[in-house]
């Protein structure tokens, strides 16, 4: 197969956009969109907090006192969605006039930073909103576009009981109780008192009723040495139910261990369901992944089914079978570092940090004051008697919060013979046969999957402990997943060269693999003289690679001379390295590099010579991938594309209505354990022209395991520059998406990246002030969306949107199906616009959206990210995974990292 045509997991099929209704939509607004927008707010001499009456004489003389006053053009827009059109009577007038009061004057606003309480909860903002005017405040995050649509999802409505409340509670232990399971037991000496209904996270208590005093003190009996404990109960306040999501999911919590489930990990699994694999010694556990949250349209359950791979032979087994291997210990390490175990006797999974050589089942430690060893402690404890005394012992290093905030960290000593692995090791994922077999257990269709939420609810309201846990609090769970419409954007049109295009067909599956190997490409810059490296053994197979890539080149458009053929004498990286060296020149416009085997350190060789230390455009290629004559014109095809693209051409184009625009990706690599790379590295990439085919590339080396971008505004000039030097002018709007950020980090995000990138236009030019969106992208998320037909539902059609219903509501956000999947349920794209000066209309993002999905120059077809986003992935993942060094300045305007 090919190192470097690795088939990315968003590589799945899909449908597109019309052009002639793409290019009337979004060309017909981009004259809107470049008008400048007003917020009008109101100021007063006098104060709101006057002691004046506020009947309705005084409060119409307090509107004579007002002025409106104009909002500076570049002040962020409002990033929450509206709220709800207030009513127009005497209370709500008074309210919007106590609320003008808070809204902050335009000469405190910056003029292009925003302000220190974040994007996604600007008071000001949220309070401005409030004062528009009907029609001003109903601005639409939603689009209209595209063809309607039945849809359901993996939401279960959760309907409230009015009259419950929700009352909070802090604990506080004298003496202080570090332990959480203790603080557990030393508060349920008191059930008479405080009812069976509550829930306790080990700080904050919840009741349905208030207690008759604020303050609540009781004496509790410590259970190990009979000390006096007293806990005081302090009343906080009173909440609804809708108030307090992290209560919910507490709560879900307990009802996942009354349905006997075990919790692994972040996820709750069934034991009892395992699905055997015995013939790859494997087993599978169905479970589920839940969480509760505030939806368009209230509190829903969000359930997806998920599967844990446990193997049923011990770690000590999978250790011994390395036990003849003359670097036993080296290849132990590289199975077992960074796999996830689960240790039966007390369901717990712990992460192998290291192997302790040195220790073994032996080995002392204080417990309670005294030394024990690990072999009496299983002994006495769990019962449980160790066999092999020899076994080195497994290190998980342990996090603990300090009561002072501080971490500390302590080493978990496991012994082998005990533990199981709990996560796939890089010898399984390439194995194909334990991967066909595990795919049929965990590939579950979309009938299949709904099967899997009723069954949950059913064992809800079948069981009568988990549905009391929620019956006392008034939740009761719907009896179906939530059902609601959606849109099916148009297809797209691909152009080619020459005039030629493929028409996509609606509602289908959808690639143009033949079409783009019969019709000539785009752009195709000539590769007059190339070499072929490759070693003695595989002379056969590179002189037939190299006449069928003559053939396949004239169908394409391609022009390429008479490559220079280099046997070598052995496959030795210093054999690869050293001709490298000799035969890269200035007129060398390519170099294709034959490996007999696929190994990772001769690739990082190669690649940081052609990279880093000679730039030149390389392709590597496993020979095995060019040996089956029948296979060869399909593969070079392919491999010809992929030269393409590598020195400056491309491949196909689609319409793109807007102007003077550059579309920009980042994304960021993290260094697995064990792997060298120092840090993480985050991958920039921006578009130079109009039809979005070229494409300027950055990369910042970061510290570890770090996330924002540091360096953004390095990257972003650079890429503005590169703009106006293609362009000779600057870019007037810049759409930015960024790729690889968690749930919780998007305010974070919003606030730090999103001051860079403005802070970055006044270091181009003085007044230079372009239209900025910033959108996040999450791939990784539990949301599955299905289509409603004649036998149930059934994967939704590529190119449907979702932008109500399982949205929320303090986001502008929508969810997105680009690609189409042949097995199992197909999983969206959520996106989040977190910030734009300038109301780009939620339409236009869709569609642009759904547009750059068919622009990944890797994979004939539509992928499950923006085209910007993928090509950040790849850029970060080679540098960061083997360059692990800055590439050569002369490569940045080319795909060279495909």
């Amino acid at each position: 197969m090919l190192l470097e045509k690795e088939k990315e997991k968003e590589k799945e099929k899909s449908g597109h956009e019309t052009i002639a209704q793409s290019v009337s939509a979004v060309a017909s607004s981009s004259k809107d969109q470049t008008q400048k927008h007003s917020d009008l707010t109101f100021t007063s001499e006098i104060p709101i907090s006057s002691p004046m009456g506020l009947g309705r004489g005084n409060l119409l003389n307090l509107m004579k006192t007002m002025t409106p006053i104009e909002m500076s053009d570049s002040k962020p827009l409002v990033y929450p969605k509206p709220m709800s059109v207030v009513g127009q009577g005497r209370g709500s007038l008074l309210s919007r006039l106590k609320s003008a009061s808070l809204v902050e004057k335009p000469s405190s606003v910056p003029a292009s930073l925003p302000d220190d309480a974040g994007v996604l909860g600007k008071l000001s903002d949220i309070t401005a909103q409030e004062n528009k005017t009907p029609q001003e405040k109903t601005v639409s995050y939603q689009g209209t576009g595209g063809k309607v649509i039945q849809l359901s999802a993996n939401y279960i409505n959760l309907k409230l009981d009015p009259t419950k409340g929700l009352f909070n509670y802090e604990v506080k232990y004298n003496p202080d109780i570090d332990s959480r399971p203790l603080r557990r037991k030393l508060l349920n000496q008191h059930l008479q008192a405080l009812g069976r209904t509550r829930v306790f996270d080990g700080a904050i208590l919840y009741l349905p009723e208030k207690l008759k005093e604020a303050k609540t003190i009781f004496e509790s009996t410590h259970p190990m040495d009979g000390s006096k404990v007293n806990l005081t109960l302090i009343y906080k306040k009173q909440q609804s139910m809708s108030e307090n999501i992290a209560f919910f999911n507490v709560l879900l919590g307990r009802v996942m261990r009354a349905l006997s489930l075990i919790r692994i990990g972040q996820h709750s699994f069934n034991p009892k369901g395992v699905h055997a694999v015995p013939q790859h010694k494997l087993e599978v556990w169905p479970g589920y992944v839940t969480t509760i949250n505030e939806y368009d349209g209230g509190l829903k359950l969000c359930i997806d089914a998920r599967h844990r791979v446990m193997r049923t032979e011990t770690v000590r087994e999978i250790m011994m079978r390395f036990g003849s291997k003359p670097n036993f210990k080296d290849a132990v390490m590289r199975e077992l570092i960074g796999l996830s175990i689960f240790t039966r006797y007390n369901n717990k999974t712990y992460r192998v940090d290291d192997i302790a050589w040195d220790r073994n089942p032996t080995y002392e430690f204080d417990k309670e004051g005294e030394k024990i060893s690990l072999i009496h402690y299983y002994k006495h404890h769990w019962n449980l008697e160790i066999k092999d005394r020899n076994q080195p012992l497994l290190v998980h290093c342990a996090k603990r919060k300090l009561p002072t905030g501080q971490t500390e960290e302590n080493q978990i000593l496991l012994v082998p013979e005990l533990c199981y692995t709990a996560s796939l090791s890089d010898s399984i994922r390439s194995d194909f046969r334990v991967m066909k077999d595990l795919d049929e257990i965990t590939k579950m269709s979309p009938n299949a999957r709904r099967d899997v939420f009723r069954h949950f609810i059913q064992e809800i309201q079948n069981n009568d402990v988990p549905r009391e846990i929620l019956a006392d609090w008034g939740l009761h769970l719907e009896t179906d997943v939530l059902q609601f419409k959606g849109r099916v954007l148009e297809p797209e049109n691909i152009f080619f060269g020459n005039g030629a295009k493929f028409i996509c067909p609606p509602n289908k599956p959808v690639q143009w693999s033949s079409a783009v190997c019969r019709s000539t490409l785009l752009r195709t810059p000539s590769s007059n003289h190339f070499c072929v490296l490759y070693c003695n053994r595989d002379t056969r197979c590179a002189q037939e690679f190299i006449g069928m890539l003559k053939k396949v080149s004239k169908v394409i458009g391609m022009t390429i001379g008479e490559p220079q053929a280099i046997p070598l004498k052995d496959d030795r990286i210093e054999t690869y390295v050293h001709a490298l060296r000799n035969n890269i020149q200035q007129t060398v416009s390519l170099m294709i590099v034959i490996f007999p085997t696929n190994r990772t350190d001769k690739y990082s060789a190669v690649k940081r010579v052609c990279c880093v230390e000679m730039p030149v455009p390389s392709q590597v290629i496993i020979s095995k991938t060019i040996s089956r004559s029948d296979k060869l014109k399909s593969i070079t095809e392919k491999i010809a594309l992929q030269i393409n693209c590598k020195i400056g051409g491309a491949l196909w184009a689609l319409a793109i209505p807007m102007e003077n625009c550059m579309i920009c990706g980042i994304d960021v690599y993290h260094a697995g354990v064990g792997q060298s790379t120092k840090g993480s590295v985050a991958g920039f990439v921006a578009s130079l022209d109009k039809l979005l085919t070229t494409w300027h590339s950055k990369v910042s080396l970061q510290g570890k395991h770090q996330e924002l971008v540091d360096m953004l505004q390095i990257c972003l000039i650079s890429a503005v520059k590169a703009y106006y030097k293609y362009n000779k002018r600057y870019p007037d709007r810049i759409i930015v998406y960024r790729d690889g950020v968690g749930e919780g980090q998007i305010d974070t995000v919003a606030r730090y990246e999103v001051k860079q990138l403005l802070a970055a236009f006044k270091n181009i030019e003085q007044n230079y002030q372009p239209t900025l969106t910033v959108i996040v992208v999450h791939k990784r998320i539990n949301t599955r969306i299905f289509a409603k037909c004649s036998m149930g539902l059934e994967n939704p059609p590529p190119g449907t949107i979702v932008d109500s219903y399982i949205t929320k509501p303090a986001y502008y956000d929508f969810f997105l199906v680009s690609q189409n999947v042949r097995e199992g349920t197909v999983s969206p794209t959520h996106y989040i616009v977190v910030y734009d000066n300038r109301n780009m209309k939620a339409e236009h993002i869709q569609r642009l959206t759904y547009k750059l999905c068919h622009l990944y120059y890797n994979w004939p077809g539509t992928i499950k990210v923006p085209a910007p986003c993928q090509y950040a992935h790849k850029l970060a993942s080679l540098v960061g995974l083997h360059l692990q060094l800055e590439p050569h300045q002369s490569l940045v305007d080319t795909l060279y990292y495909l």
